[in-house]
């Protein structure tokens, strides 16, 4: 990632009074640059297969960021408003403000007091129902804790932190991490982070990953001596973004590989920011609304190679990763951060990592304030001329231009249009939801899905062209769709607006530009678990064989797509497979129908085979399951 100057993230000081302007409300246009022409109509087809299990959403997949300096996070308003945005966790005290916090006297070292306490911050917690994330002070931790009587490390001043949390007013905080973006503090060239472990001067030596490192041990053992409960995160680097891979007199191993060794089997779960885009004034042209909207595609790599990393350096490839910090733009926010494409952004942005198995993802943030002279350009959708990171509006205003008037936010807390995005993943993911494979054949058109316990099965799809609506055909397996209409949530126009209708079916829908649509399916009828049979033949050689599998519907509904499921006794491997996709994870074996024998009618059949490799015995399967149910 770019540097990103020390202001970047910070709420600007000089903010002004500005009732009369915020009483006009919101200060973006219904107008698109994508113009007025009537939008043609394109035809979609998206897929859903109701068996085929992605991940499972955790009660951290959808977090956010708090920081001391936000005025408006004890607003009575807030607690509700995570709730409704289906909010679980909240990092504090907010990025690189931690790493220069005294948690004690709730000061900054060179902004003084704060406006949001820690037990402030615990009561909104409380209220909100969400859990907490803590970022302790490791840039300055040393600092501040020789101004304690006695004198403390930074070690030990963290852990007097775990201790007031949990132990003392049992605040239940389960996640720590130590220090916010490091990486940042000079070791690279780039210097925005407080970290007075380090030499002054360009590129010092002194304070790079081996340093976090080495002193991070000290953190984790003090903080876990507190609370062996707790779970203690590091900071590291998002592959293919700055600085991965880079090298330095003080890094002479990229971070992440530096870092991952030297705590190997300590760390708990790895701390990432992404921002996919920087602004003009960093890397020209800067933000694009296709390149934000087109970005989540990135995160299938990136998780692939951190999981890569971590199983290589770190001792196990299984290490939770959260991304504690997202949005769209690194530093320096315009007019997109306030805008529809943001909000459509938001849950493409969370899903990418869900989907990949990823255990958290924090939007930065609740509150941010106005910030101008940045990206505003008429190429962007909308017509704001201002930027702001936070969901919902503080109230703050800037100088204006020309005629001097001041340029303000709404009134605080109004919710941004990011905010209706949240509020929307919200309504579709829930945890213990499984999110399970669905895809669509136009690639401006994203579909997920998730398959809730009741049974019912949600349908996200987002357009991401401005110009063309689709007309989507559904088409499920593992799964039979309810008769008749469905609730469907719409997301659409310049406010990110959410309206909840009845209209389409479960297998048509129609998608505006740059909107989506969240259907909630019930099942209507049984998809055939309970109801078939499986006939099991081999032609057996002594160390392989070939086996026939008949899987017959004897029940009286249609099975629309299936995945067969069994175990085996002995120490059989799966090789080649026909007429279905096969797979193998240890001593389970499944295999999921193609298009064309994904439909059975009741009294119907199908034929599907595999060749295995065997030692020993070859005894037969046992447990057939057809989508989840016993099978005869």
């Amino acid at each position: 990632m770019s540097l990103r100057p020390p202001s970047s993230r910070l709420r600007l000081p000089a903010a002004l009074a500005c009732l009369a302007l915020l009483a006009a409300g919101p200060l973006w246009s219904t107008a698109s640059s994508a113009g007025a022409v009537a939008p043609a109509t394109t035809t979609a087809t998206v897929s859903v297969n109701a068996a085929q299990s992605l991940a499972t959403v955790p009660t951290t997949a959808i977090g956010t960021n708090g920081s001391v300096y936000d005025s408006k996070l004890t607003d009575a308003a807030v607690p509700g408003l995570l709730k409704q945005a289906g909010v679980g966790l909240v990092r504090f005290p907010g990025g690189s403000s931690s790493d220069s916090y005294d948690w004690k006297t709730n000061s900054d070292l060179t902004n003084g007091t704060q406006a949001v306490d820690f037990d402030q911050y615990a009561t909104m917690l409380q209220q909100s129902g969400a859990q907490g994330m803590v970022t302790v002070n490791y840039g300055s931790g040393d600092a501040v804790g020789a101004t304690e009587s006695p004198a403390e490390t930074g070690a030990q001043l963290a852990a007097d932190w775990v201790r007031y949390a949990n132990v003392t007013h049992d605040y239940h905080v389960k996640y720590w991490e130590i220090g916010n973006e490091i990486y940042g503090n000079g070791t690279y060239g780039a210097d925005w982070e407080t970290d007075k472990h380090c030499a002054a001067g360009a590129d010092p030596a002194n304070c790079g990953p081996a340093v976090y490192a080495q002193n991070a041990k000290a953190y984790i053992a003090a903080m876990k001596a507190v609370d062996p409960t707790i779970q203690v995160g590091v900071v590291l680097t998002a592959p293919g973004n700055w600085p991965d891979g880079t090298t330095s007199a003080g890094s002479p191993q990229p971070w992440n590989q530096t870092v991952m060794t030297a705590l190997a089997g300590q760390i708990d779960f790895a701390d990432v920011h992404w921002y996919p885009q920087n602004p003009s004034s960093v890397t020209p042209p800067g933000p694009t609304d296709s390149g934000l909207l087109a970005s989540p595609a990135q995160i299938p790599a990136m998780v692939g190679t951190l999981r890569s990393q971590l199983g290589q350096y770190a001792g196990s490839s299984s290490v939770p990763i959260m991304i504690t910090e997202t949005n769209s733009v690194s530093s320096n926010p315009g007019k997109q951060t306030v805008g529809l494409v943001n909000a459509l952004f938001l849950p493409q942005d969370y899903l990418g990592w869900l989907t990949n198995g990823v255990a958290g993802v924090d939007w930065w943030q609740i509150h941010n304030g106005i910030v101008t002279g940045s990206d505003n350009g008429a190429g962007l959708y909308g017509s704001a001329t201002y930027g702001d990171y936070g969901m919902l509006a503080d109230g703050s205003c800037a100088p204006g231009s020309g005629s001097g008037t001041p340029l303000c936010e709404p009134a605080a807390d109004t919710p941004f249009p990011a905010f209706n995005g949240m509020t929307l993943l919200g309504r579709f993911v829930h945890p213990g939801d499984t999110l399970v494979q669905a895809s669509s054949d136009q690639s401006l058109l994203k579909a997920y899905s998730v398959k809730a316990a009741d049974g019912s099965l949600r349908v996200l799809l987002v357009n991401n062209d401005p110009a063309n609506s689709y007309q989507v055909g559904l088409d499920y397996a593992g799964f039979v769709p309810a008769a008749g209409t469905a609730p469907v949530t719409t997301m659409a126009g310049a406010t990110a607006a959410l309206t909840t209708t009845s209209t389409g079916t479960a297998a048509s829908q129609t998608v505006a530009p740059y909107s989506a649509v969240l259907l909630t399916l019930q099942p209507g009828g049984a998809t055939g678990g309970g109801s078939c049979k499986v006939g099991y033949s081999v032609n057996d050689w002594g160390t392989g064989f070939t086996a026939t599998l008949v899987l017959s519907n004897t029940g009286s509904t249609p099975v629309n797509g299936w995945t067969l499921s069994f175990g085996w006794p002995g120490n059989q491997q799966v090789g080649s497979g026909w007429n279905a996709n096969w797979a193998q994870s240890g001593s389970t074996v499944t295999a999921t129908s193609l298009s064309y024998n994904a439909a059975l009618a009741p009294g119907t059949s199908t034929t599907i085979g595999f060749n295995a490799a065997y030692s020993g015995g070859n005894p037969a399967p046992s447990g057939f399951t057809l989508n989840g149910q016993s099978c005869g």
